[in-house]
């Protein structure tokens, strides 16, 4: 029998959670499109009994949230299947379901950002998780919210309106230019991708959790910054940037309050962000 269920296994996120799991010695298995936990209103047979489900899959990202949002109602179709059935359980699991830390966060208030569980988003993407992370508490599940800011790291590959250091590297890769939107000022917190699967294994473990908590690496890292670090680590080879506009979806500064994190899960982020950049570009020269 199987400690942990991770819908979206062969994601990003997903692939970097099942590693975690691993490497601690907890029992996890994995659903994917191609083989989903439920299908046809039936449950796979090793998804039952999992004291804990990860959900990290997702249809959306920012761009997609805007240009197609038919698919943030299917996302809800998907997770709605699942938890009606989960609540028929004798002893319901744990719900850890991924939101973003930075863009359901917005003005009035100010970075760093704490756990409000009633922010102002950012944008459409931002609205979406946000909707999603109200119907999962509003389930009666136990569930955690793991609002995680800009992951990057091994694994991570373009996509639209999504990934900067993918879509940079891929661009060094080729001999491309850089394209850089935004104010180069802008800050984002960049948490690196096993730092977030540390957060979900702690999440996982601990005796009782936070409904909402950051996981992020609380540093403000600006897009000057992250240019200056993706210098340092591709060099000799050169990094041409092109500045542009900031786009409908971007924001100017985001960063989380970790705090709480720390406090209940026992968990801080520990990749920096010139190793995680580093380490990536490792791996990209593999690929």
């Amino acid at each position: 029998m199987y400690e942990v269920a991770v819908v979206g296994a062969a994601g990003f996120l997903g692939g970097a959670i099942m590693r975690a799991f691993a490497q601690t010695g907890n029992t996890a298995v994995g659903f994917t499109l191609a083989n989903p936990m439920l299908a046809d209103g039936v449950v796979a047979p090793d998804a039952r009994g999992v004291r804990t489900v990860v959900w990290c899959a997702s249809r959306i990202n920012p761009r997609l949230a805007a240009e197609r949002p038919h698919l943030i109602d299917a996302d809800r179709a998907d997770l709605d299947r699942a938890l009606c059935e989960f609540a028929t359980w004798e002893r319901p699991p744990r719900i850890l379901i991924f939101s973003s830390g930075g863009t359901v966060y917005g003005p009035p208030a100010t970075p760093p950002f704490v756990e409000d569980p009633d922010p102002d988003p950012v944008n459409d993407y931002g609205l979406a998780k946000l909707r999603i992370e109200r119907h999962v508490r509003e389930s009666g599940l136990d569930s955690v919210v793991l609002r995680a800011s800009n992951a990057y790291g091994p694994g991570q590959v373009p996509a639209p309106g999504q990934g900067v250091l993918a879509h940079w590297m891929s661009a060094v890769m080729s001999g491309e230019r850089v394209h850089l939107y935004g104010e180069p000022s802008a800050t984002r917190d960049y948490i690196y991708v096993d730092d977030v699967a540390r957060a979900v294994v702690a999440a996982h473990a601990a005796q009782t959790a936070p409904p909402i908590v950051n996981v992020g690496s609380g540093t403000a890292t600006s897009l000057h910054d992250l240019v200056d670090a993706l210098r340092r680590v591709v060099a000799p080879r050169t990094v041409e940037v092109v500045e542009h506009g900031a786009r409908d979806t971007d924001t100017l500064h985001s960063v989380l309050d970790v705090s709480l994190a720390r406090a209940a899960l026992g968990w801080q982020a520990e990749v920096d962000i010139l190793r995680g950049v580093e380490l990536m570009w490792q791996w990209r020269l593999t690929q």
